[in-house]
C-alpha cells in the first residue's frame, strides 16, 4: 500500500510540474507578443503592404555620427514577422558637385518582430530614410521616411509595394496571385499572351474592396506607353476596358513595337475613390514589374521644370530628363502641392513668419548738387563801354568782395567824373550839385572809396576799375579784354559756393510721405559713399512732365569745397510707417496684377495663396490682403514650386 500511495502521489507532483511549466510557457509567449503590440499605436505605426511597421531612433533626434534605428515588424493579423529581410540606407542627395552621401545600415533581427542596426550619419542636413522589406511568408513593402537632424523623429513620405523582379515571374509566381493595395481597393493584373507581344493584348483587371468583395461599376482606364527617347516621341496604347462580371474588367490594347512598355491602370469609384497601378512590361518578357501602388488620389504625372508635360505615367521629362511627379486630384482642385524633405533640400527651400512689425520704407531718390540759387550774382554795366585789363579773366577763378574784376573806359563815365570835380573846384562839398554828381557816380556802381580817391587825385580815369560786390567763383565770362560791352549786358555770374543745393527726384506715388524739415542723408558715391546729414528745405510744387517726379531741395554747408555742382548723389529718406503685417520681399511672386504666396501647410504641403500687397522698403512688404500672422511662407525656392503649382491650380489662381 505505501509503495502504490508514494508512485501516485509522484505522479501527482511531476503533472502539476509539467502544468505549470506550460502555463508559464503561454504567459511568457503571450508577454512577449502583447510587448511587441503594445509598440503599435494608431499613431505611430505605419502601415505598407502587408506589414505594419514601427521606426524608432536613438537618439530620437539624429546626430552626426552613428545611430541607432529601431524596426518593429508585424503583420496585418499584428504577429511578429520574423523572416524579413529589411535593407535601410539614409541617404544625402547631391547637392551642385557634391556627390549623393549613402549611409546604410546593417538590419538584424534581435527577438521576436524586432530588428535593429546602426546607420552613421557624416554631416548636419536631410538625410531620407529609405527601408527595402522582403520576407517570404507575408510579403514585400517599401518606406520612405523624411529625416534630418535638426529634427526628432521620422515622418513617413510614402509606402508602397516593393518592386516584385520578373525573374520571380519566369520562376513561376504569378503576379496574378496576389492582390495588390491601392488606395481602397485589392486589384489583380493579368495580360495575355505572356510575354506581351506586337499586335493586340487582353487585359484582365479584377477589383475588390479592402474587405475583398467584387467592386462593381467602377471606372477603369488603362493605357500601355513607350517613353519617349531621342527624337522619338511618346507612344501610347490606350486599352478599352468594360465590366464582364462583377468586379472583372477586360479589355484590349495594341503595341505598335517591340520594347519596354509602361502600363498604368486607374480605378474610380464613387464610394471608394482612386486606386493606381503602374507596371513595368517589355515583349518578350514574362510578368509584369510593379513599379508604383499609389494610395493617393493621382491625376497625372508632370515635371517640376515643364508643367506642360503631362503623362499617365511615371518616367522621365522628354525635356530636361528630370523624374516625373504625381499630381492629384486633392491638388488639382486646391492647388497645394506636396514635397517631401529630399526634394525641398535639392530646389533649396526657406521659409519665412508673416509677422506684424515696424515698417520702415526707404526711399532712395537719385539727385545732384548744384548751386545755391539764392547766392548766385551777375556782374553788368549801366553805361556802354570797352574792357581794358580782365582780372577775372578764367571760369573757376576765385574772388573777394572788393576785388577788381576789370577796369573800363566808357566816354559817359569819364565825363561824369570831369564834371564831378569841376563842381568840386567850384561849388565846395556841401553843395546840392556836388551831391547829385556824386549820386550819379555811386548809381554807376562806382564806390564811395573810388570817389574819395578821385577827390584826393583831382583827375579823372580813363579805365575805371569794377569792383567784385561779392565773394565766390567766377562760373561765366562772357568778355576778354577790349571786349565792348552794352548797359545791361551780362559780363560775368559768380557764386557763392559755401553752401550748396543737392536736389532729389522723388517718385510721384512716394510724394505723400515726404514732408518739409524731414530728415535726410545725402549719400556721395563718387567720394566713396560718404554721408551727409540734412533736412528737406523745399518740396517744388509740379511734377517734371518726362520723368513724373518731384524734385526736393536739401541746402548743405559747403565751406570745405567737397561738394562740386553737377556732382551725383543719392537722397535717403526713412520714413516710420507704423506696425504693419509683412512677409520677406523675397515670397511674393509676380504675376501680371496678381501677387502669389505659397503657405507651407505643415508635413510637406504647400498652398499658393492670392494675396493684396502695400507697402515695401528693401526686405519686407506690406500685406493687405490674404495672410494672417503667424503664417509661414516660402521664401526661396518659389521657381520651381510656382511652375508645378501652376498647372495644378489652375489659370483663375494665377
Amino acid at each position: 500500500m505505501k509503495l502504490i500511495f508514494s508512485k501516485s502521489r509522484l505522479m501527482i507532483l511531476m503533472i502539476a510540474m509539467l502544468a505549470t511549466v506550460f502555463a508559464f510557457f503561454i504567459w511568457w509567449n503571450s508577454t512577449s507578443n502583447s510587448a511587441g503590440n503594445d509598440m503599435f499605436d494608431n499613431s505611430s505605426a505605419h502601415y505598407a503592404g502587408p506589414f505594419r511597421v514601427l521606426v524608432q531612433l536613438d537618439p530620437e533626434q539624429p546626430k552626426v555620427g552613428n545611430n541607432t534605428l529601431t524596426i518593429v515588424l508585424h503583420d496585418k493579423d499584428n504577429q511578429p514577422v520574423t523572416d524579413a529581410q529589411i535593407k535601410a540606407v539614409a541617404e544625402m542627395p547631391a547637392m551642385g558637385t557634391m556627390p549623393a552621401m549613402p549611409a546604410p545600415a546593417t538590419i538584424k533581427h534581435t527577438s521576436k518582430g524586432m530588428y535593429e542596426g546602426i546607420f552613421e550619419l557624416s554631416m548636419k542636413g536631410v538625410w531620407p530614410l529609405t527601408l527595402e522589406i522582403r520576407s517570404s511568408s507575408t510579403g514585400d513593402a517599401r518606406l520612405e521616411f523624411d529625416l534630418t537632424t535638426s529634427r526628432p523623429g521620422v515622418r513617413l513620405s510614402s509606402a508602397t509595394d516593393s518592386i516584385i523582379p520578373r525573374a520571380a515571374a519566369r520562376s513561376g509566381f504569378e503576379l496574378s496571385d496576389k492582390m495588390i493595395e491601392a488606395g481602397k481597393y485589392r486589384i489583380q493584373v493579368r495580360v495575355e499572351p505572356d510575354p506581351p507581344r506586337v499586335g493586340k493584348n487582353k487585359l484582365t483587371v479584377i477589383v475588390n474592396n479592402e474587405k475583398g468583395q467584387p467592386v462593381q461599376g467602377a471606372k477603369v482606364r488603362a493605357v500601355a506607353q513607350m517613353p519617349a527617347m531621342g527624337s522619338m516621341k511618346a507612344m501610347n496604347a490606350p486599352a478599352s476596358i468594360s465590366e464582364t462580371t462583377p468586379g472583372v474588367y477586360n479589355g484590349e490594347f495594341e503595341l505598335g513595337m517591340r520594347g519596354e512598355w509602361l502600363l498604368a491602370v486607374d480605378i474610380e469609384s464613387g464610394t471608394l475613390g482612386h486606386g493606381d497601378l503602374t507596371f513595368n512590361m517589355a515583349t518578350g518578357q514574362s510578368g509584369l514589374e510593379l513599379a508604383t501602388a499609389t494610395p493617393g488620389d493621382i491625376s497625372h504625372y508632370t515635371c517640376s521644370m515643364h508643367p506642360s508635360v503631362k503623362s499617365a505615367i511615371p518616367g522621365s521629362c522628354p525635356i530636361c530628363a528630370m523624374d516625373l511627379v504625381p499630381v492629384t486630384k486633392k491638388e488639382m482642385r486646391s492647388g497645394s502641392i506636396s514635397m517631401d524633405a529630399r526634394r525641398r533640400q535639392l530646389i533649396g527651400v526657406t521659409t519665412g513668419i508673416a509677422e506684424e512689425k515696424q515698417l520702415i520704407q526707404i526711399i532712395r531718390a537719385a539727385g545732384r548738387v548744384t548751386y545755391n540759387e539764392k547766392q548766385l550774382t551777375d556782374i553788368t554795366l549801366k553805361f556802354d563801354g570797352w574792357i581794358g585789363k580782365l582780372n577775372a579773366d578764367f571760369v573757376g577763378v576765385t574772388v573777394t568782395k572788393g576785388q577788381p574784376l576789370f577796369n573800363v573806359y566808357s566816354p559817359e563815365l569819364l565825363s561824369a567824373q570831369q564834371e564831378y570835380m569841376e563842381v568840386l573846384r567850384r561849388k565846395g562839398k556841401d553843395d546840392s550839385l556836388l551831391r547829385a554828381t556824386r549820386q550819379r557816380l555811386r548809381l554807376w556802381d562806382i564806390s564811395p572809396t573810388q570817389i574819395r580817391k578821385l577827390e584826393k587825385r583831382k583827375t579823372a580815369l580813363e579805365y575805371v576799375p569794377i569792383m567784385s560786390p561779392v565773394s565766390g567763383t567766377v562760373i561765366e565770362k562772357m568778355v576778354v579784354d577790349g571786349s565792348a560791352v552794352k548797359a545791361g549786358q551780362k559780363l560775368l555770374r559768380i557764386a557763392d559756393l559755401s553752401t550748396v543745393w543737392v536736389e532729389g527726384q522723388i517718385y510721384e506715388y512716394e510724394i505723400p510721405f515726404v514732408k518739409a524739415g524731414m530728415d535726410v542723408q545725402v549719400v556721395l558715391p563718387e567720394l566713396s559713399g560718404k554721408k551727409l546729414s540734412g533736412k528737406i528745405a523745399y518740396i517744388y510744387p509740379y511734377l517734371e512732365g518726362d520723368t513724373r517726379t518731384a524734385k526736393v531741395r536739401v541746402e548743405l554747408d559747403n565751406r570745405d569745397g567737397l561738394l562740386k555742382p553737377d556732382m551725383y548723389a543719392h537722397v535717403h529718406l526713412n520714413i516710420n510707417l507704423g506696425k504693419r503685417l509683412v512677409v520677406p520681399e523675397s515670397a511674393v511672386l509676380y504675376s501680371g496684377d496678381s501677387r502669389v504666396v505659397f503657405i507651407d501647410l505643415g508635413n510637406g504641403r504647400l498652398l499658393p495663396r492670392k494675396i493684396k500687397t502695400g507697402l515695401r522698403n528693401a526686405d519686407d512688404i506690406e500685406v493687405l490682403e490674404g495672410l494672417d500672422p503667424g503664417d509661414k511662407v516660402v521664401t526661396s525656392g518659389n521657381f520651381l514650386i510656382a511652375a508645378e503649382s501652376k498647372l495644378k491650380a489652375g489659370i483663375n489662381q494665377w
